[in-house]
């Protein structure tokens, strides 16, 4: 059984020398959540989860193929970004990563 490393880049809140409020991008939190949730659910040690600042990490998020916040990848991969992922999804692509 292999390892999962979610990671993503967000938009809200510290990024530089400022914050940017909820309200410009609801689905970076809906995001974090839905990840925790099942991340949660899943209660498997080999799962991690990592949230990043894009504007401070934008580099690192555009050369792995993130361009638009919320950003979600799954080991490196991008599995979704600018929407909100479907949560059934997540968690069956989190479930095929952990059998590979």
């Amino acid at each position: 059984m292999g390892s999962v490393h979610i990671l993503i880049y967000k938009i809200t809140g510290k990024q530089l020398f400022f914050n940017v409020p909820e309200s410009v991008c609801e689905e970076c939190d809906l995001t974090v959540n839905i990840a925790k949730k099942v991340l949660s659910e899943m209660g498997n040690k080999k799962i991690t989860l990592e949230v990043k600042p894009w504007m401070n990490k934008a580099l690192s998020s555009l050369f792995k193929g993130g361009w638009h916040p919320p950003v979600l990848l799954i080991n490196g991969k991008v599995f979704s970004q600018g929407i909100v992922p479907d949560e059934q999804k997540l968690r069956e692509s989190v479930l095929e990563e952990l059998k590979k």
